[in-house]
């Protein structure tokens, strides 16, 4: 896919894009060789300019005290003219009276193509808050595509005269990796969500990293989030932190359901002293003693009792996340986060998080150095020169 590329050639009279498959592509003169002169960039006054819809033009005007540009949005099929170009009006308007080359970059970017980058997250640790001793391995698999929904915030971020479509792809997909590890790190503690049950709940991970990287990649790069497929997410079972985990998980679904069950044996055979008792009541006029079985009404709220907690037992117990400490971390000059001790702990790996990292969290007066608070004072005394030790 012709995704950014130049066309060689000289002063040409008609300005257009005849790519079908592209993001961004720089037009140059026909005959001309691009980047050996300006001169390869003079586009001779009274030329057409043909932009389809769903693209723009962008003339860029490389100036001594910066870059300026104009837009020209398809459809458009023109002779240029001055009053359609207002940074051109006043650069060489009333200089050469429109009887002279003017120098520029022409850029087409397409406004409807639609760009996908595949991912793969490689294996990380993902902690269960309730037992933050086991570490399962997680990795993650999908796609994203996205487009350019607002060009002026598009060249507002990135420079044309500079821009390299392969390094964009680059940055876009470190971006991706790095939220979505974020994400599922935290997927447990934010949302609820058991680690032994992510490979099943792909869609509301799914929903939270479209939620989130949306916003990131518009803000950081100025593309539109279209649409987010995660495939696959891969819980190593072999690992011994699954296996721990996975017990400790049925061992208090077990505990859960006899509890349940003696409850039901207790209501169904217990009995209120006598075995009948008198009630009076009226028939035909007339009081009337009856007798009542306690017996096969207590066999009655036993099976009632019964049914109510097998339909609890059917339920998934997931008992709420336990509270825990949440910090932000200053990266770059930005707030991120805020991140849990798990989560925190990996970043420390990766090498992202260091002593001297400010980290906030609700309560704290101002922002402190990693090193210096208590709390995480026990991350910085892992040794990663030596593997952790092996669970019994």
């Amino acid at each position: 896919m012709a995704l950014f590329q130049k066309n060689d050639g000289g002063i040409m009279d008609v300005i257009r894009c005849d790519e079908t498959d592209y993001l961004i592509w720089k037009w140059h003169p026909q005959g001309s060789s691009a980047g050996i002169s300006q001169r390869a960039n003079s586009i001779r006054w009274g030329s057409s300019l043909r932009v389809r819809d769903g693209s723009v033009a962008v003339f860029v005007y490389p100036q001594a005290d910066g870059t300026m540009e104009d837009f020209i949005e398809g459809p458009y099929d023109e002779i240029i003219k001055t009053e359609n170009f207002p940074v051109l009006a006043s650069l060489i308007g009333k200089l050469y009276n429109g009887a002279s080359p003017f120098q520029a970059e022409v850029y087409f970017i397409n406004l409807a193509n639609l760009i996908q980058i595949k991912f793969g997250v490689p294996y990380f640790d993902v902690f269960d808050p309730r037992f933050l001793d086991f570490g399962v391995p997680t990795a993650v698999r999908g796609s994203i595509n996205f487009r350019i929904a607002d060009y002026r915030e598009f060249i507002k971020l990135h420079r044309l005269d500079n821009f390299d479509m392969a390094q964009f792809q680059s940055q876009v997909k470190d971006a991706i990796i790095r939220h979505v590890k974020s994400i599922v790190s935290n997927a447990p503690s934010k949302s609820g969500i058991p680690v032994v049950q992510m490979e099943r709940q792909i869609s509301e991970i799914n929903a939270l990293v479209e939620t989130e990287i949306g916003t990131a990649l518009r803000e950081d790069f100025g593309v539109s989030i279209t649409r987010v497929d995660i495939s696959d997410i891969e819980l190593d079972k072999n690992s011994a932190g699954y296996k721990k985990l996975q017990a400790l998980t049925q061992n208090k679904a077990a505990v859960f359901a006899n509890a349940a069950a003696n409850i039901v044996d207790t209501m169904g055979t217990h009995r209120i002293g006598a075995k009948r008792i008198s009630q009076t009541v009226k028939e035909e006029g007339k009081p009337v003693e009856k007798a009542i079985d306690i017996g096969a009404m207590g066999k009655k709220v036993s099976s009632a009792f019964s049914g109510a907690l097998s339909g609890l037992k059917n339920k998934k117990a997931t008992p709420p996340p336990l509270p825990i400490s949440q910090y932000s971390v200053a990266v770059d000059g930005k707030q991120t986060g805020p991140f849990d001790m798990s989560a925190l702990i990996q970043m420390f790996r990766d090498g992202a998080l260091t002593k001297e990292s400010l980290v906030w969290k609700e309560g704290m007066k101002n922002w402190e150095k990693a090193g210096s608070v208590k709390e995480l004072s026990s991350i910085f005394e892992e040794d990663l020169s030596q593997p952790p030790a092996i669970p019994e």
